[in-house]
């Protein structure tokens, strides 16, 4: 037995595909993602009393790393456009506010974006909203990584604004020393031991601290601090050596880890640190933690080529294609290997992004078929690992059609996937006739593997989240 849905008005129906499709392009775009603009406002503006749809929208994109800051813009005009019009209750407000204000820095953007788009007539309910976030996110630990000069707002600034109750000394502690700070050098109190043992560090003189690092508990010393790498190397004042790598590696992100590669070859980790960072990084489990993609791997294996990290690296290549999205239907990838392809990029060269990037998703889904269009135009053997496959696409050389191309291999394909240069886009966009289901990609990146599934649901009105999460809020 089906349940029957309400009709929706065809403006609203518009409206919602087009605000996904602005996100799904987000995904693989992150200047995009970083810098919303005005059509972001606009189309929240016609959904505002699409309040159980973009409740479930707004919860989805926060929940994507790369749309935090497109996801606290939505969420900011949403509720400023819903509460001036005097449209819903404080209470649906501060549900929402559960949902995407979940680290400690987002209150305070959420604030930042409101008082550079509207000033400061910020409706009394938004700066509620604010104020039990902070009151659920704001500790000494948030304090001591949130709380930075590059922040949008000081933890003080969004205190000050939303008068937050504190729970506890020590959260009071932490909200009275937020404001303390900004004014002059205070001692820090005895209920927050991460910012005194950073006091005391920045206590030693600059010319003493690189001996700090000769110290067998040097690790322990900066995470009782709460320091991150950068704050080390400030702390330092200058680039950090095979010491300072080895007492910060703990503290840091897989992600880090491998974007840091190339420095601690240059700089000679010990031999038992490097043994431990392999291990980690060839572990399964680090790698669906750090939700590490193919082709971040794959640039730091050009990055330091030939080394002691290569093995690891090869069976994170191989763990990583687990976040890859398997793709239905039968989908042709065509991979453009002319001399524009050749190009370095942000890593890789753009053969090589597209390369890889054609082969994790054949890898995954064995529908997929890929043909290269370059000296040799062809189908492409993907098949074991990820190198093997790249490794099979000749070089990048010529000029040749990628329309032509299209056009002789397009053959009942569900989905049409082009990888070429931006020289080269609107030919084969002119070309690919596969409604709904086409893809031309000039900027091939680790987003797209999300991106191409997310915008094939803005075309045709289909959902990440659940329908039964969308009622649920009705």
């Amino acid at each position: 037995m089906t349940t029957s849905q309400p009709l929706v008005p065809q403006a609203v129906t518009t409206a919602r595909k087009e605000l996904f499709l602005l996100a799904a392009r987000s995904l693989a775009d992150a200047r995009a993602a970083r810098e919303p603009g005005d059509r972001l406002a606009s189309l929240v503006g016609t959904l505002a009393t699409d309040d159980a749809w973009m409740g479930s929208f707004l919860g989805w994109a926060r929940r994507q790393p790369a749309l935090r800051v497109l996801a606290l813009a939505a969420t900011a005009e949403f509720l400023h456009t819903r509460l001036t019009a005097k449209i819903g209750t404080t209470a649906e407000a501060r549900r929402l506010g559960r949902e995407v204000l979940v680290r400690a820095d987002d209150p305070g953007d959420l604030l930042a974006y409101l008082l550079d788009r509207y000033g400061r007539s910020i409706p009394k309910p938004i700066k509620q909203v604010a104020g039990e976030a902070a009151e659920r996110l704001y500790d000494e630990h948030a304090l001591a990584t949130y709380d930075t000069p590059e922040a949008a707002l000081r933890f003080a600034e969004v205190i000050a604004l939303t008068h937050p109750k504190p729970v506890g000394k020590a959260q009071n502690d932490v909200f009275q020393y937020a404001a303390l700070r900004l004014k002059r050098e205070r001692p820090v109190p005895d209920s927050l031991p991460s910012l005194q043992a950073r006091a005391e560090l920045h206590a030693v003189q600059v010319a003493k601290r690189v001996r700090m690092l000769d110290r067998a508990d040097a690790a322990d010393v900066f995470a009782r601090a709460a320091m991150s790498w950068e704050q080390v190397a400030i702390w330092l004042g200058g680039e950090l050596n095979d010491k300072a790598w080895a007492a910060v590696l703990p503290s840091m992100s897989y992600r880090q880890r491998l974007k840091h590669l190339r420095n601690f070859e240059a700089t000679g980790l010990p031999s038992e640190v490097a043994d431990w960072l392999c291990a980690d990084l060839a572990e399964e489990s680090s790698v669906a933690r750090g939700r590490t993609l193919p082709l971040e791997i794959l640039a730091t294996c050009r990055a330091v080529p030939g080394s002691r990290w290569s093995w690891a690296l090869e069976q994170a290549l191989g763990h990583a294609l687990a976040q890859v999205p398997t793709l239905e239907g039968r989908t042709l990838v065509l991979v453009d290997r002319g001399a524009a392809m050749a190009r370095q990029g942000n890593g890789l060269t753009r053969a090589d992004a597209a390369a890889a990037f054609a082969s994790a998703l054949a890898l995954r889904s064995p529908s997929v078929e890929v043909v290269q269009l370059g000296p040799t135009t062809g189908p492409v053997e993907v098949s074991g690992s990820l190198l093997e496959s790249v490794a099979r696409f000749g070089e990048p050389d010529g000029a040749h059609s990628v329309a032509q191309a299209v056009r002789g291999h397009v053959d009942g394909h569900r989905r049409v996937i082009v990888l070429t240069h931006p020289e080269a886009a609107v030919e084969a966009a002119e070309a690919v006739t596969v409604p709904g289901h086409e893809h031309v990609i000039t900027e091939v990146n680790d987003g797209w593997f999300a991106a191409i599934p997310a915008i094939e649901r803005a075309r045709t009105g289909t959902w990440p989240f659940e329908e039964t999460d969308v009622q649920a809020r009705q």
